[in-house]
Formats: C-alpha cells, sequence, structure tokens
C-alpha cells in the first residue's frame, strides 16, 4: 500500500539534499577560480617562483 505522506517527506527531503549538495559543489568549484581573479600574480612573484631572476 502507499502511504502518500512517508513519500512525500522522503521525496522533499532528496530534493533539499540535492539543492543543499549542488550549492556546495557550486560553490567548491568557484571558490578557487575567485581567489585567482582577487589576487592576481605579479611579475615578482613569477619569477620568484620559476627560479627567473632580474640582472
Amino acid at each position: 500500500m502507499i502511504n502518500f505522506k512517508s513519500d512525500f517527506q522522503r521525496t522533499a527531503t532528496a530534493i533539499l539534499g540535492t539543492f543543499v549538495l549542488t550549492t556546495t559543489f557550486v560553490g567548491a568549484a568557484i571558490g578557487p577560480a575567485r581567489a585567482v581573479e582577487t589576487a592576481p600574480v605579479t611579475y615578482a612573484a613569477a619569477a620568484q617562483n620559476t627560479g627567473h631572476v632580474n640582472a
């Protein structure tokens, strides 16, 4: 026998969980990209990291 109240609660919980996980995954993907955007690498820092030095 179908219990609509229980089925609705399970469906609502699954949908809510999907939204929470999707938001978390999108946030985790955007975070590193935003960090690179807001902190550009300067020439001096790039030269120091690659071992090149201006003489």
